[in-house]
């Protein structure tokens, strides 16, 4: 190999990684900002990464990771669920009162699938209907808690957490929580989906562009209705987990998810508008909202002061993160009209 050729391969090799960084730049600033978050907390209160408070909050983020999983890919596909928390509590909930009538593997499988189905109901209503998955998804998380409602005041109670869901909530795998490992591996099954198969390719396409998605053969509605069903799928596990670590199923068990959710999607700089971003963002936005509901309460500010810190530090987190999408040129496009190299270039888009 002659000089002049080891240089150019150098060369494609230094472009390729720089090329890889900026569209990562997101998500290295998402974990950017949870390391900081991490390290002051740490310099002010050298106990905060003490084993046992950083195992909690692993598990605490693991939580809003789960209930993100779903909203993560929603969002990126052009959509927003806000039934997430219904869908949550109606994973514990119909958890608990199926262990009863059946064994507890099949009981999970069926909480499952019908979180499946519920995720449906969403997705066929905003692409059927054309209707705002705002108002869609606001009015099934209604339905949902009035049929919780119902189930709860009829039982006088949801009843008892089955054991098998303490124990694998609350078990460990040497000092490691399981939780948080769970919350890994689903981490890693979702990068792998939307990065490295057609439906993950075409949720972006759909999200960036839909009406460039089309002119590529992009079925947009059953794109649209997949990213509904697996949140919808995605939720009710979540609720089972949770059911399972608090030991306690309640109407309101998923409401904290709705905001910390959404907030761990913004931080991790997944466009809102749908097309960009990536769930290990999301991830990192999930770890840095654990950071700072721990560190705020312990510099001696009230309940009204730290919930104004938080906001703030979420809206600069979230800033920070449109100012690296920008920087990247990675940003989302959404109903930009077609242009002919868009019609002629649209069969790429889609492998």
């Amino acid at each position: 190999m002659t000089s002049e050729t080891m240089l150019d391969a150098r060369h494609r090799v230094l472009l390729q990684a720089g090329r890889s960084l900026r569209r990562n730049s997101t998500v290295l600033g998402a974990f950017g900002m949870a390391v900081l978050v991490f390290a002051a907390a740490t310099v002010y209160a050298p106990g905060f990464a003490s084993g046992f408070h950083l195992k909690n909050l692993l598990i605490f983020a693991s939580f809003t990771g789960f209930a993100a999983i779903g909203q993560t890919i929603v969002i990126i596909g052009g959509g927003i669920d806000l039934s997430v928390p219904w869908t949550m509590a109606f994973g514990g909930i119909m958890l608990v009162t199926l262990d009863q009538q059946m064994p507890f593997g099949l009981a999970v499988v069926t909480v499952i699938a019908i979180g499946l189905l519920l995720g449906a109901v969403n997705g066929l209503f905003v692409t059927i209907l054309a209707a705002p998955p705002l108002i869609v998804t606001l009015g099934v998380g209604g339905l949902i808690e009035g049929y919780l409602l119902s189930v709860t005041t009829s039982q006088g109670g949801a009843g008892t957490v089955p054991a098998p869901a303490v124990a694998l909530s609350n078990g460990h795998v040497g000092p490691i929580p399981i939780i948080p490992l769970v919350w890994l591996v689903l981490a890693v099954a979702v990068s792998v989906v939307m990065r490295r198969t057609p439906l993950g390719r075409r949720v972006y396409a759909v999200g960036a562009n839909p009406v460039a998605a089309r002119l590529a053969g992009v079925h947009i509605a059953r794109v649209r209705l997949a990213t509904y069903v697996i949140s919808g799928g995605a939720s009710a596990l979540s609720g089972v987990l949770f059911a399972g670590y608090v030991r306690s199923v309640f109407l309101d068990m998923g409401q904290d998810y709705l905001f910390g959710g959404i907030a761990a999607v913004a931080l991790g700089g997944v466009a809102l508008l749908g097309g960009s971003g990536s769930y290990w963002g999301t991830f990192a936005g999930a770890l840095t909202l654990a950071f700072l509901s721990a560190f705020l309460p312990m510099l001696g500010l009230d309940d009204a002061s730290v919930k104004v810190g938080y906001g703030i530090v979420i809206l600069i987190g979230i800033y920070l993160a449109r100012l690296l999408e920008q920087a990247s040129g990675t940003g989302g496009q959404r109903q930009r009209k077609p242009d002919l190299k868009d019609k002629a270039t649209a069969k790429g888009v889609v492998p």
